[in-house]
């Protein structure tokens, strides 16, 4: 769990420099690594900022910023989806400029709302692995004096800062970790996959 769902969201904030006093946005943080996206950023003692929360409330621990679901959404396209987010900051009193974005779905809507969202001096880290393809104007960088960046995995000297970020509790896996015998591989293995992802990563632990 910790050498990839835990870490991998660690350097996503190194990447992104994220320092004290940055405002960000979690897209995906009620997934199996965005959990621990947010759980990351609020360990560092950032505001965090989240989208489509509506699934998991036990991630509910992590971000701060709720923000609204993603089926309210369409039909609005970019300029409804920039507006209602100018709305949301002003009505917040934060400014909507300089916000760091953490796309951890892979998938097409979580890189449009992305991409939508990415304004002025803002950094879009894309973490998440996904096939599809996404149409974006590259002249919106440069007029938003903005970065796009992408991070792969955990640098080694990262990992022992984790690790102990995890001991501490500061970054907690219990509730969405279940460990089953290793006797049980072969049902558990059929019952995921005809089930597909389960609520929880399952952990099979020996047990002759």
């Amino acid at each position: 769990m910790i050498a990839d769902a835990v870490t991998t969201p660690y350097q996503a904030a190194k990447r992104a420099s994220v320092e004290p006093g940055d405002n960000v946005i979690v897209i995906g943080a009620t997934g199996g690594v965005g959990v621990y996206m947010a759980q990351t950023l609020r360990a560092l003692r950032r505001q965090v900022g989240h989208r489509y929360s509506q699934k998991s409330r036990q991630a509910e621990k992590s971000p701060r910023v709720w923000l609204r679901p993603r089926d309210q959404h369409r039909g609005q396209g970019e300029q409804g989806r920039g507006r209602e987010w100018r709305n949301y900051c002003k009505s917040k009193g934060v400014a909507n400029t300089g916000w760091k974005i953490f796309e951890v779905t892979g998938t097409k809507a979580g890189q449009d709302l992305a991409l939508d969202l990415l304004t002025f001096v803002g950094k879009l880290v894309m973490v998440g692995f996904g096939l599809a393809k996404s149409e974006y104007m590259m002249s919106k960088l440069m007029a938003f004096d903005a970065e796009i960046i992408g991070t792969w995995g955990c640098l080694p000297e990262y990992y022992p800062i984790v690790l102990d970020m995890v001991l501490n509790k500061k970054i907690v896996i219990d509730p969405f970790v279940e460990v089953r015998a290793m006797s049980t591989i072969a049902a558990t293995f059929d019952e995921i996959h005809k089930a597909g992802s389960p609520a929880k990563r399952v952990v099979l632990k020996p047990d002759f």
